[in-house]
């Protein structure tokens, strides 16, 4: 079963789970996906439910249809790879704004993600990163 929120439409939640999971490889390039029956189950929904976010992944280029096959996810690894991209945009972006809203400037924002990813100090200095001290943790 799964827990839907109120604020956003059920298939467009379904849609968002499908791309996830096409992004982090549980639905790998080139396959099948469950019926529709069979994800109206899973997930508890009406099939017209299913049925209309299925669509809207084909019209997106995610899901492709074959006669005798059914659904698969699509084997276009560039369009996987923009997927991936777009939400680490947006994650980035909502980290920035959050950020940004208790206080923290750009280049204390720079500082945290350098000192999280280790970036080496040779490289913060190139960058002009002043790297934070441990007593800043």
């Amino acid at each position: 079963m799964h827990d839907f929120e109120t604020s956003k439409p059920i298939f467009q939640q379904i849609i968002d789970r499908i791309l996830f999971d096409i992004e982090v490889g549980d639905l790998a390039p080139g396959a099948k996906v469950l019926s529709v029956r069979e994800m109206a189950l899973e997930y508890q929904v009406n099939p017209n439910t299913i049925q209309r976010s299925l669509l809207e992944l084909e019209k997106m280029g995610y899901l492709h249809t074959q006669r005798a096959v059914g659904r698969t996810v699509t084997t276009d690894l560039d369009l996987i790879a923009s997927l991936k991209g777009m939400r680490s945009t947006l994650i980035t972006e909502k980290y920035i704004k959050d950020m940004r809203n208790i206080g923290v400037d750009g280049e204390e924002i720079l500082r945290h993600v350098g000192k999280i990813l280790q970036i080496p100090e040779n490289v913060c200095t190139k960058l002009n990163i002043k790297q934070p001290s441990r007593e800043e943790d």
